[in-house]
């Protein structure tokens, strides 16, 4: 029998010299259709850090720096369709590369704050940047 368990998820927030945010536009069995934020979960035996920048170069082909863990965790029944995730979002820069779709995207976008607050996003990455007062 499975031991049911809970995931670690991580997400990037990045926000330019403009004040935009960069969202992709998701492609993966979950909230295909979507704008959300880069995110993943963390490999048994992987570091969180060591996680979200292995995301981020799967996904949209930049290395990152300047990572600042938000301090929130989002554990909500219902926050992902098909197991209970704990995430774990991070802000972040790039440090090389521009943003391409790779992996699990199909366009990669900065958006204002303005156009985010109408839009819905996958998961609860809306609820995020909320509550970090980023939109």
């Amino acid at each position: 029998m499975e031991k049911k368990r809970p995931f670690i998820g991580v997400d990037a927030i990045f926000i330019n010299e403009e004040k935009k945010i960069l969202l992709i536009h998701r492609t993966g069995k979950n909230f295909s259709g979507y704008w959300g934020l880069v995110s993943g979960m963390v490999e048994w035996g992987e570091e969180v850090e060591v996680a979200l920048r292995r995301e981020v170069q799967e996904e949209i082909g930049v290395e990152i720096t300047d990572i600042i863990y938000t301090g929130r965790y989002y554990d909500t029944i219902g926050r992902h369709p098909t197991k209970t995730v704990i995430c774990l979002p991070h802000l972040c820069k790039i440090k090389s590369g521009v943003p391409k779709p790779i992996s699990e995207c199909d366009e990669v976008r900065w958006f204002q704050k303005e156009e985010i607050r109408k839009m819905e996003l996958a998961y609860d990455h809306k609820k995020m940047l909320l509550d970090l007062d980023l939109i």
